[in-house]
Formats: structure tokens, C-alpha cells, sequence
């Protein structure tokens, strides 16, 4: 009796734990292999284009129509790097939902949040 007791209790805790812990942690998504980029063929770098379409403030010095379109997959295996600018403003991560959410999510208890991305790897901005 005491030993199902305690396994009851080590259930709880740990439910209770993740509960908790999950509440805090916030779930980061990437960017799909699929996920359309920008390439920069000459200086191999690759752009999200929002980022391109964009431009903040006129900063950046390529233009759109030098650009080529590949997948983020492509990009990585050709060796591109991804823009400075584009990662640093969070481009290719998406902060999704809390740990618990996800889980409840994945549980079919909650409705999927919008994505970044498409599945065909369009970008939903």
C-alpha cells in the first residue's frame, strides 16, 4: 500500500514540477528546412525576406532584385551564412508558447498558435 502511495506521490510532484517549470519556459521554434530564403550569391549569405522586403531604414545595401530564392535547407548545404541583421531581429526562431501550453497543445487539449512559416515555407508576416 505504501509503495503505491509513494508512486502516487512522485506522479504528483512531478506533474506539479513540469506545471510549474513550464509555465516559465517559453517553447522556440526554428525555421523549416523548406523555409524560403534570399541568397546573396556573392558575399554567401542568405536573408529571411521580410527582413529584405522590409529594408529597416534603408540599411541594407542589396537589393532585392540581385537576390535569389532558395530553401533554408539549400542555403545551409551551399555553405551560406544566415544575415547578421536577420538574426539578430529573430527571424529564423519563433518564440511559439509556454512549455505547458505546448504540452497541452500536443495533447489536443488547445488549438495550435499561428506559425512563422508555412508548411509549403512561405513566410506568414
Amino acid at each position: 500500500m505504501t509503495i503505491k502511495k509513494d508512486i502516487l506521490a512522485i506522479l504528483v510532484g512531478l506533474i506539479i514540477s513540469t506545471i510549474i517549470f513550464g509555465s516559465i519556459y517559453t517553447v522556440k521554434l526554428t525555421a523549416p528546412d523548406n523555409a524560403v530564403v534570399y541568397l546573396d550569391t556573392t558575399a554567401k549569405i542568405y536573408y529571411a525576406p521580410p527582413y529584405v522586403e522590409n529594408n529597416p531604414q534603408g540599411k541594407l545595401a542589396v537589393k532585392l532584385e540581385t537576390l535569389t530564392a532558395s530553401t533554408l535547407s539549400q542555403a545551409k548545404k551551399l555553405g551560406f551564412t544566415p544575415d547578421q541583421g536577420s538574426a539578430e531581429n529573430g527571424y529564423y526562431k519563433q518564440n511559439y508558447r509556454s512549455l505547458t501550453s505546448y504540452l497541452l497543445e500536443k495533447m489536443n487539449f488547445t488549438k495550435p498558435l499561428p506559425m512563422r512559416w508555412t508548411e509549403e515555407g512561405s513566410w506568414n508576416w
